[in-house]
């Protein structure tokens, strides 16, 4: 039987992680490269800076400065010719931001989530929709991809710091918390970091 986190929401996403990270040849140990496994499940990157290229300096300016907190990326819903899709990340986020965000875009082309769509709330506007569900599970799913159960398990019962793990597992301290959350691991993490300090 399968070594599995404490929660039941955790205990589901964990499959289908391992199965990613089989997908892009990383062992337990490893750590995952996003970008490889991207290639792997049909997403090509494209370098935000080429693709607003054409872009005026005012719409670029908007995207990468006044808004640029409000996107992290996406994937252009319709698949090219070749069956791939396109997946463009925010480039003023931070390299380990974009590992998580690149992950959740992953998840969603490899679970074949339904993209969500635009709908009109007032005349002239319009917002996306949004499926938690969907997300919840994308950013799930990515999170225990970038940070398998297994090792995470034994830094965690070590007393490992939160920024330690960040820096092994070359992520941001905001996704070992959410982790240790999500697998219910609070009070693991809190006893094993009282003893390391005794």
């Amino acid at each position: 039987m399968a070594f599995l986190p404490f929660s039941i929401r955790a205990k589901e996403w964990e499959p289908i992680a391992v199965n990613l990270r089989r997908l892009a040849g990383a062992r337990d140990g490893d750590a995952l490269n996003p970008e490889t496994l991207a290639g792997r499940v049909g997403l090509c990157l494209v370098n935000a800076e080429d693709a607003l290229a054409d872009f005026d300096q005012a719409d670029r300016d908007h995207l990468l400065i006044n808004a640029a907190s409000n996107w992290s990326g996406g994937v252009f819903p319709q698949a090219l010719p070749d069956g791939k899709f396109i997946c463009i990340l925010n480039p003023t986020h931070p390299p380990r931001r974009n590992r998580i965000t690149l992950m959740e875009e992953i998840v969603h082309i490899y679970r074949r989530h339904v993209p969500t769509g635009l709908r009109t709330v007032l005349p002239g506007m319009r917002v996306r929709d949004y499926d938690k569900k969907q997300e919840m599970e994308a950013y799930g799913v990515g999170a225990a991809a970038l940070l398998p159960w297994t090792s995470f398990y034994h830094a965690l019962d070590a007393g490992t710091e939160i920024e330690q793990m960040a820096e092994d597992y070359d992520v941001t301290t905001e996704l070992i918390k959410y982790r240790i959350k999500i697998t219910g691991a609070t009070n693991l993490y809190r006893n094993r970091r009282q003893r390391s300090k005794s």
